[in-house]
């Protein structure tokens, strides 16, 4: 039987600035700057999730339906599959807020897109880095569809 897993991210921009998070990753030996993200719960759209996801790590709000997709992964391994929605916003306010329920995130910070780029390069984790980098370098195609074997 095949596990499905669902996730959801979201670059968040004001003006040309746009936001990251500061997580723990244990497996991964440290803590790692990423796009606010995470698992996309079972009464919830990968938007609605998205818009959480974005509220609890960041305090900023954004509407489901403001959200524009950018790129759909998939990570097939051998418990089964995960995919992730990765979605873009522009965002009104600038002030940051953590109200991480799960404990992980250390901080939010604001970054111009090359400083955010690098900080993104180094996620030991392709399925997350690679297509945010894209996105923010100018890479990658309107909604771009990612497909990983882990």
């Amino acid at each position: 039987m095949t596990r499905w897993s669902r996730y959801c991210g979201v670059l968040a921009f004001h003006d040309d600035a746009v936001v990251l998070v500061r997580e723990e990753y244990p497996t991964w030996g440290g803590e790692f700057w990423n796009v606010p993200s995470g698992r996309v719960e079972e009464h919830e759209s990968p938007a609605q999730g998205a818009a959480r996801e974005l509220i609890e790590e960041t305090g900023l709000v954004a509407a489901p339906e403001k959200l524009q997709l950018l790129s759909l992964v998939t990570t097939t391994h051998d418990e089964g599959e995960s995919r992730s929605w990765n979605y873009g916003v522009e965002v009104a306010s600038t002030t940051l807020l953590v109200d991480d329920p799960d404990g992980i995130i250390r901080e939010a910070r604001w970054f111009a897109r090359g400083e955010a780029v690098e900080l993104l390069s180094t996620l030991p984790y392709q399925p997350l880095a690679e297509p945010a980098v894209a996105f923010l370098s100018g890479r990658a195609p309107p909604v771009a569809r990612w497909s990983y074997r882990r």
